[in-house]
């Protein structure tokens, strides 16, 4: 019953918070280009891309990640500082303080959230613009995203990613990565962020 009324409260107040942000037109633009490219994308099939469309494109305008990527963007760490963190990230072999302070920071809950609203989500994270992690739902291979194709394609040329169908051993299942746009108030692509889907509890 708690479950099914987190799913409620949350599924609410994101189509509200959604909907104040359509209402401007620079918003409701790149919505729109999301939209098609993500429906366009050869790689998804259509029970995936529906999904997308109804539960993850409005994480797109999310105050939380947008107020998060906004606040990370404006700190101007250096790309040497990132990929600094990123080598001694790869390189651990215990989780690392700054990994404790993804999953926990206002950005990780967000994202974990979605695990608890029932969606079947299997993990997440959302990143600069530079690639730089800024939260996340269970722990990323890497901290820099910035080398990678989600980066370009939401980042750089303001689109999504479908990735590839996968087999995880780990969750014994078939998983699939969508990264999106993080998009503020006024329009503008100021980081992105990645989903992992669980295919089989879509």
């Amino acid at each position: 019953m708690k479950k099914m009324l987190t799913m409620v409260v949350l599924g609410v107040f994101f189509a509200t918070s959604f909907a104040v942000a359509m209402e401007n037109p620079a918003v409701g633009k790149m919505i729109d280009k999301v939209i098609k490219d993500l429906n366009a994308d050869p790689g998804g099939s259509e029970k995936i891309k529906a999904f997308a469309v109804e539960k993850l494109v409005p994480f797109c305008t999310n105050t939380v990640f947008v107020e998060a990527v906004k606040s990370h963007n404006a700190q101007n760490i250096s790309l040497e500082q990132i990929k600094k963190i990123d080598k001694e990230w790869m390189e651990a072999e215990e989780e690392l303080p700054i990994m404790t302070a993804l999953l926990e920071n206002p950005c990780g809950k967000e994202l974990k959230g979605l695990a608890e609203a029932e969606l079947p989500v299997s993990k997440g994270f959302v990143f600069d613009n530079q690639g730089a992690t800024v939260g996340s739902f269970g722990i990323p291979n890497d901290y820099w995203q910035g080398d990678e194709g989600k980066f370009k394609r939401t980042v750089k040329d303001h689109s999504i990613e479908i990735g590839p169908i996968k087999f995880d051993k780990a969750e014994n299942a078939q998983l699939q990565h969508l990264a999106f746009p993080v998009i503020d108030e006024a329009g503008n692509v100021v980081g992105g962020f990645l989903i992992g889907i669980f295919l089989e509890k879509l």
